[in-house]
């Protein structure tokens, strides 16, 4: 048991540490996530609420940890958002396509 929370405790750490340089610095330190998330001050508050249900899971008396991790999650993934592509302004798609006339 001591094993397992060693563990969540150096997880919780550590993401609370990424979390807080996040806030800070407006950056994302872990350059696999950067990519995806698009408001990384978004991404630091969700992490640091899970960093708070890992905690708590072992260390306090509080039975609310899974709405904790639930809210730590859903910030996270707001945080990437949804990427849709835009037409590139003043491109007009119809005109770009090959037809008979301009084929010869």
């Amino acid at each position: 048991m001591s094993v397992v929370l060693t563990v969540i405790l150096v997880m919780a750490l550590t993401l609370c540490v990424i979390g807080v340089l996040a806030m800070t610095t407006g950056r994302i330190a872990l350059p696999w996530v950067r990519k995806g998330v698009k408001q990384p001050r978004v991404w630091s508050a969700g992490t640091l609420l899970i960093a708070a249900s890992l905690t708590a899971a072992w260390l306090v008396p509080f039975r609310g940890q899974s709405l904790l991790m639930l809210a730590g999650l859903g910030l996270t993934c707001w945080s990437q958002g949804w990427r849709h592509r835009e037409r590139p302004q003043g491109t007009d798609l119809s005109k770009t396509a090959l037809t008979s006339d301009t084929n010869g």
